[in-house]
């Protein structure tokens, strides 16, 4: 048991763990999720990732740093669009959430596409909604929420596809 004082609020807190009968062999999940990869090698492609969510948006980013993929965060459309337009032609993926305030992913990626044509995209949704109102604009999508594997997996055959 940790007990812990704050010197400013005059708080304590008492942290309890669990206790394990055996100790945890190294490189192994306590969480048990065989769900979790394993750390890469930097890749080098760049992935401009933009969704309004901020605890979907950090996780995303948390996942893909992991695997080695260099992430550039925007918290919007015109956060993205400024990214965007003084990184030319720098990104590998456009990772857009669909629904955001402001404007609609396919919109915004209408909008990168001056300054980031060659970019592949990946859209994000936790809508089922989402694709009848794109009316077909959103492909490929994933939804949210997703497990790391599920977005490992699919920004890997978006940035392979020919």
């Amino acid at each position: 048991m940790l007990h812990f004082r704050s010197l400013t609020a005059r708080s304590v807190f008492t942290s309890v763990t669990p206790h394990t009968p055996s100790p945890v062999p190294p490189n192994t999940s306590v969480s048990g999720s065989a769900d979790a990869p394993e750390p890469r090698q930097p890749t080098g492609e760049r992935i401009l990732l933009v969704d309004d969510e901020a605890v979907l948006r950090r996780l995303a980013r948390t996942i893909l740093l992991r695997q080695g993929y260099n992430v550039v965060e925007a918290s919007g459309p015109a956060e993205a669009l400024v990214l965007a337009a003084a990184q030319p032609d720098s990104f590998d993926l456009l990772l857009a959430d669909v629904m955001m305030p402001g404007m609609r992913g396919w919109e915004m990626v209408k909008l990168l596409r001056v300054s980031q044509p060659r970019a592949r995209v990946l859209y994000m949704s936790g809508y089922a909604g989402d694709l009848e109102s794109a009316g077909g604009k959103v492909r490929p999508l994933l939804a949210k929420p997703f497990k790391p594997r599920e977005l490992l997996d699919e920004v890997r055959r978006v940035l392979d596809a020919t």
